[in-house]
């Protein structure tokens, strides 16, 4: 028996020193990947703030100002409900394909196919598009700040009472009667 014997050693030097590029990889790879997470969604939180969305609006329409002067950005509760509680979706799916949608209108910006001067032509066009938009996912984004379960009706004048109460039976969307709550209703001929 050979009582002499080296104690095995968890980690033994390799011949190839190449193989140590795959631990040194590996690393960087995850180092890379976390990086990469943190500046998607540092991209994704601040392409929500009303600050980016000001940045196109202001001047060339008066979105911004009709907001600002609605209850969703001035109440008495001091809440206020950012361009993004009523525009984008918070599930991730939907989240991304609304941001990829909207590289759109970077383009519809650099071309200036909304301006100050047509922005009343192109505020209905503009306006059933949200509101189609709305109505597919049966007021997600409204339902997510406004919850019927906890809506105190006793409170609520009784036309308002009603119509919630016809609104919750018959399945309807918020933007079937609230239309022009945060932004001007466009005048429809």
């Amino acid at each position: 028996m050979n009582q002499h014997r080296k104690p095995s050693r968890l980690w033994k030097q390799t011949r190839s020193r190449w193989l140590l590029g795959i631990p040194i990889g590996g690393f960087i790879a995850l180092v890379l990947g976390a990086l990469g997470v943190v500046t998607f969604h540092g991209v994704m939180d601040f392409t929500n703030t009303n600050e980016f969305c000001y940045g196109c609006h202001i001047g060339r329409d008066t979105i911004v100002e009709e907001y600002q002067a609605s209850v969703h950005f001035n109440n008495r509760s001091g809440v206020i409900a950012t361009c993004a509680d009523c525009h984008v979706p918070k599930p991730f799916v939907d989240k991304m394909i609304v941001k990829v949608k909207a590289t759109a209108d970077i383009y519809y910006q650099l071309m200036e196919t909304v301006t100050l001067e047509n922005f009343e032509q192109e505020r209905l066009r503009l306006a059933e598009h949200v509101w189609r938009d709305m109505a597919a996912s049966n007021s997600r984004e409204c339902r997510s700040c406004h919850t019927p379960e906890r809506w105190d009706s006793d409170a609520q004048p009784i036309r308002v009472r009603t119509n919630h109460q016809k609104m919750l039976s018959q399945n309807m969307n918020c933007i079937d009667c609230h239309q022009g709550v945060a932004h001007k209703r466009p005048v429809i001929e």
